[in-house]
């Protein structure tokens, strides 16, 4: 080498390298020095081939011989154990005394020329996209890699071999699937190739906005090509996977927000102003009869079951922002005729214009105005049996005392003649001793018999009055043949209530009819029914004597006595105390038809049993 030559070679701004056949650096000039890491601390180059490949030899021989004028893309070996990639010149170098040498100059990655400044100028932009964490890289119009940064090489893993200048898209995209950078995908797969197809027809949409794809276990990339002035293609891959985790934590927590309105046990609605349903629950769509899709964009008012609800619906433009919440509770019948309660509270979301949207919360009350009304009974029920208590109090305090009288009275007659040795009149006293015994016992069983009546609630059932008639009479048919009377039962019907309580209702009633009949004359009683305004009407009367409609007020009170012989009339006077009781524990009413002048007629008057109505599916409530 000449002076001249020599001087130029150390000072051109751009690396030069003499490498032997093998690619080993025989010499080198200061740019390359610095380029490949060899300027610090006197280091020099290693005994190895600068030339990354498998076969650099054959490389060299084959670029040499296709002329000085081309420059060919290489990997090369920096000093710290890198590899690098640029395109160079390859010039054969003649009269090598010691085998073949070639002279490498190092190119610019760039579009122009091979001078100084454009290498230096392509270092510092290699070295800051390197810095990014963004993936670069730079297709030409064959789409093969022209540049790219280290973050675009080391996403794709055990594939970053393949991505070196000179390699196609389709041939690095092939090779992440082969090492399943694309999880799910096999290799050779029709799945597979449609990905291939897939990566490389969005490389050439450029500017469509890229495209989001799983690249890695749990990692996405959105990808997005550019088309420089050049004619190149600027890829771009930017790591999105902690957005799509934040969106999927996003998406999970509205899942579990959905399943929780879903699971509750309310009904939820959004609607807006013109009452055009924005969202539906399960629960709600269940009680129209629909899925939620098929409810979701309909009108609310669609589901109104009668003008009242339908313009109760009509006064969503009056919430105001001062009371933007309303409670209301709608009743509607269920599809047996049942009620069902449902407790409405709606808030109102304000825009500029007024209310925007209205969500309402439906929640079924029928259970718990089923206990209220439960508990209003027992209330009322508690308040009889006080009064049942009260009743029985008195009655002990006076009814039991006349038979006590009694039995002091003769007892202490008994002991006298028995001191005086008289004994003529101790059997008349005995009687009045037994017979006194015995009203008390009556008495006491009577009490004990309306005390429990007053404690009980009947569950109530169908009952036919027809069988508890007969029931009755079986009990009867005593009193029936010593009376010489006749009962006439016409058909009856059904009723909700208790068959053993009814049995007895029956048995004093008509038990009454029999015993209090005109004397020397057979009874004739007459059980029936009829239709009354308030429900359905057992009727039994009598040709008896009677009731003075004077006593009407008292009759059904305990131990309420007309007929005080008992040597004519027997009885405690707790009969129609113990009906009336029977009765008011089926929710009914028992009076006595003061009208009816032939004997005595009490009318006994149910609640109208409910009857199978009408469904009305595809209401609000």
């Amino acid at each position: 080498m000449t002076g001249f030559a020599e001087v130029l070679y150390e000072n051109l701004p751009f690396p030069v390298l003499i490498v032997d056949a093998q690619a080993r650096v025989v010499s080198h000039n200061v740019a390359a020095a610095r380029t490949f890491g060899w300027s610090r601390d006197g280091r020099k180059p290693l005994a190895l081939a600068v030339i990354d490949g498998g076969d650099p030899a054959a490389l060299l021989v084959r670029h040499a011989s296709e002329g000085r004028e081309n420059a060919h893309a290489f990997a090369f070996r920096h000093e710290n154990g890198s590899v690098f990639e640029a395109s160079s010149h390859v010039i054969a170098l003649p009269d090598a005394p010691d085998g073949a040498r070639y002279a490498l100059l190092l190119r610019s990655l760039l579009s122009g020329g091979s001078h100084g400044e454009q290498i230096l100028l392509g270092q510092r932009i290699a070295a800051a996209l390197d810095t990014m964490t963004e993936g670069f890289a730079i297709f030409d119009a064959a789409e093969r890699l022209v540049m790219f940064n280290r973050s675009y090489k080391e996403r794709c893993g055990p594939a970053r071999d393949a991505v070196r200048v000179g390699a196609t898209l389709e041939s690095i995209t092939r090779a992440n699937i082969r090492v399943g950078m694309f999880p799910g995908l096999v290799e050779g797969t029709p799945e597979a190739e449609a990905m291939v197809q897939s990566r490389l027809q969005s490389h050439r949409n450029t500017g469509s906005g890229g495209a989001v794809f799983e690249f890695g276990k749990d990692r996405w990339i959105r990808g997005e090509s550019h088309v420089a002035e050049t004619g190149d293609i600027v890829a771009m891959r930017v790591d999105i996977s902690e957005l799509k985790r934040a969106e999927a934590a996003l998406e999970a927590r509205r899942r579990e927000y959905f399943s929780l309105l879903q699971i509750l046990p309310d009904m939820i609605l959004r609607f807006d102003r013109n009452l055009v349903i924005r969202f539906a629950n399960d629960k709600f769509a269940g009680r129209v009869g629909l899925r939620a899709e098929e409810v979701i964009g309909r009108n609310l008012a669609e589901f109104a079951r009668n003008p009242e609800q339908r313009a109760l619906l009509a006064q969503v433009t009056r919430y105001t922002r001062e009371e933007p919440v309303r409670s209301q509770e709608v009743c509607s019948e269920g599809p047996n005729g049942e009620e069902n309660w449902v407790l409405w509270t709606a808030v109102a979301i304000f825009d500029e214009e007024g209310v925007a949207e209205v969500v309402t919360v439906g929640r079924d009350i029928t259970q718990a105005k089923r206990q209220q009304r439960q508990v209003e009974a027992q209330t009322n029920e508690l308040r009889r049996k006080n009064e049942a208590l009260d009743q029985f109090t008195a009655t002990v305090s006076h009814d039991l005392k006349a038979p006590l009288r009694h039995l002091s009275m003769f007892a202490e007659m008994i002991s006298e003649d028995l001191h005086r040795g008289e004994f003529e009149e101790l059997p008349h006293y005995a009687d009045h001793v037994r017979k006194s015994a015995a009203r008390m016992r009556r008495i006491i069983d009577s009490l004990l018999e309306f005390s429990q009546i007053a404690y009980r609630i009947a569950t109530p059932k169908p009952v036919a009055l027809s069988g508890v008639v007969r029931d009755a009479l079986a009990l009867l048919e005593g009193h029936v043949e010593e009376s010489g009377g006749h009962v006439d039962i016409q058909p009856l019907p059904e009723v909700l209530g208790d068959h053993e309580l009814l049995k007895r209702l029956a048995q004093n009633l008509i038990g009454n009819a029999l015993k209090y009949c005109r004397p020397g004359e057979a009874p004739c009683v007459r059980v029936y029914s009829r239709q009354g305004l308030r429900g359905v009407d057992l009727v039994v009367e009598d040709d008896g004597i009677g009731i003075d409609p004077q006593h009407v007020g008292r009759i059904f009170e305990v131990f309420q006595r007309l007929h005080r012989d008992e040597t004519v009339y027997q009885g405690t006077g707790v009969g129609l105390a113990l009906a009336r009781r029977i009765v008011e524990s089926h929710n009914g009413v028992i009076a006595l038809d003061t009208s009816y002048a032939p004997g005595a007629r009490f009318v006994v008057t149910f609640p109208q049993p409910m009857k199978p109505k009408g469904s009305d599916r595809g209401g609000l409530a």
